[in-house]
């Protein structure tokens, strides 16, 4: 009877080749996979807000206040601020009534405990699983954050497609609550919320809290949440972090206060009618323009995105 031949060390080291040439073929399609079910599940959510927006405007028969805004009537134009934010207003037509109930509105967000109790609860719809930048749905104190974020004004120039402050103008939502047909451009055709997704408690704010400290835009309670759009979509994706002259920790950079995602090739949007879109990340800035103002008299085309 024959004795058992063991393997060589040269048989060893082309089974371990070919496993990890496998590994190396099936490590991206794992990947691919995943960010499609994230991508799934960040277009499903932005689906439930738009539904949720549709059920407030017919409950209302105007759309929610971005939370922040614009006051045309300094020069330059400055910022004011709602006490409560877009998604806070929104609660109750996400399924989020208890939540609602818990705060007061008369007073900012984290004014008091039970409004601080409230705005540290987690709404999983405001969270897109596609963000490397925020593994958490909280920050370091607690409070529950957004990837997403009302569109409140648009300061890309209409000629040459840079940001040209004098050519701001209003977007979607406003801080003052307004009938849809206030929208003269169209609900279909204007923006009114947009993904913003990996904000977090380290990159740069600028307006201060009332109660002290800076106001922390990625919170979804915080009406400073709301963006205005100076720069075309996913702006400064590469390389990662930024490059030297705009890193994302500086405002309007990347996904800091700009319409932005990890998904490949662009961001999903909600229009003021409900509906959402993908966004190209190639779509000129011009044509983003367009469909963020609510009363530029644009014509848009079919082929434009």
């Amino acid at each position: 009877m024959a004795a058992n031949r063991g393997y060589s060390l040269i048989e060893l080291l082309v089974v371990i080749a070919l496993i990890a040439l496998l590994l190396g073929l099936l490590l991206p399609a794992v990947q691919k996979v995943r960010e499609a079910a994230a991508r799934t599940r960040c277009a499903n959510h932005l689906r439930q807000l738009g539904l949720g927006l549709h059920n407030f405007v017919t409950a209302t028969g105007y759309l929610p206040s971005s939370g922040q805004g614009t006051n045309y009537t300094t020069d330059p134009p400055s910022v004011m601020f709602d006490l409560h934010s877009t998604f806070t207003q929104l609660l109750p037509y996400l399924e989020q009534e208890a939540v609602y109930r818990q705060l007061d509105l008369t007073k900012a967000y984290n004014a008091t405990p039970a409004n601080r109790v409230a705005a540290q609860t987690v709404i999983p719809i405001l969270i897109c699983p596609s963000n490397p930048l925020r593994p958490q749905p909280r920050d370091s104190a607690g409070y529950g954050c957004t990837d997403f974020a009302p569109v409140y004004y648009v300061d890309i120039d209409p000629i040459t497609g840079e940001r040209n402050q004098f050519t701001r103008m209003d977007g979607g939502l406003i801080v003052s609550r307004s009938p849809l047909l206030a929208i003269t451009d169209g609900a279909s055709n204007t923006i009114a919320l947009a993904e913003d997704v990996g904000r977090n408690e380290t990159m740069t704010m600028i307006y201060p809290d009332p109660l002290g400290g800076l106001r922390q835009v990625h919170r979804w309670a915080e009406p400073d949440c709301a963006i205005g759009i100076s720069k075309g979509i996913n702006n400064n994706f590469h390389p990662w972090g930024g490059p030297p002259s705009c890193p994302w920790t500086t405002n309007n950079c990347g996904p800091n206060e700009e319409i932005f995602s990890f998904h490949p090739g662009g961001a999903y949007v909600v229009f003021c009618d409900g509906h959402i879109a993908f966004l190209r990340q190639s779509m000129d800035p011009r044509t983003l323009r367009k469909l963020v103002t609510r009363s530029g008299g644009e014509v848009i085309s079919a082929t434009e995105y």
